[in-house]
């Protein structure tokens, strides 16, 4: 195993701290201000730190308020572990870190706007070093998703982390509606995203779309029983 040099667990130990104190003290200044009425050299002068420091940790006021967000995220995370073991099903863990979010989200829509901006347009930038270490909320549906198959209760033949993705498409999907259509409920729109997910979107006993009728006629010399036509 190789061992960290100590100067630079020394150098990743200040740098986070840097972060963190950076991210703080914009934190303090939106809750104080408003998020967006604080520029980029307040944050820096209420922090003690050159504007050249300020930037070259983080670019944009977006990035700060995005680093602040995942570390609540992560404590957050860290405190709602034992009431998620608790439950016994994939509906209700998944349901006890829903309520959790919407609470979140229902507390802070303008820093979650925000947010969701700031990471779809930096879907591909390298994120702060410690941050990759930090847990994501796709992460926490992925566990989630394996105890459940693990459980019989979810199919196995797709892999976890493909229904992660497509479970944390439609959970984004639900914030974004929710941010943009008045007088909607967040915590509505996430049983919706739930059921859709674990019950898809056809209706009960409908033949699944683009599978043939097994009560229908046998396909005889090479004709059918309807032609192109008639589907038209």
């Amino acid at each position: 195993m190789d061992v960290i040099p100590d100067g630079e667990g020394r150098r990743a130990r200040k740098r986070r701290q840097m972060l963190e104190h950076l991210s703080g003290t914009a934190a303090r200044l939106f809750e104080t201000l408003g998020y967006d009425p604080v520029t980029m050299e307040q944050i820096a002068a209420e922090a003690d730190v050159a504007k050249r420091t300020l930037y070259n940790h983080f670019p944009t006021k977006e990035a700060l308020l995005a680093y602040w967000i995942d570390a609540q995220l992560e404590r957050d995370l860290a405190r709602l572990r034992k009431d998620v073991a608790k439950r016994r099903t994939f509906l209700s863990r998944i349901a006890c870190m829903l309520d959790a979010s919407a609470q979140w989200c229902e507390e802070h829509p303008t820093y979650l706007m925000a947010y969701l901006k700031h990471r779809f347009l930096t879907i591909d930038a390298p994120r702060p070093h410690d941050a990759t270490e930090r847990r994501d909320i796709a992460e926490v549906w992925r566990q989630l998703i394996v105890q459940g198959q693990q459980a019989g209760e979810l199919r196995k033949q797709l892999s976890a982390d493909q229904l992660a993705t497509s479970f944390h498409h439609l959970y984004l999907g639900a914030l974004l509606r929710w941010l943009n259509v008045p007088g909607l409920s967040l915590r509505r729109e996430f049983r919706g995203i739930t059921s859709l997910f674990l019950q898809g979107a056809a209706a009960t006993g409908a033949r699944a779309p683009g599978r043939a009728s097994r009560a229908g006629p046998r396909n005889t010399g090479g004709q059918t029983g309807r032609s192109e036509a008639d589907d038209r």
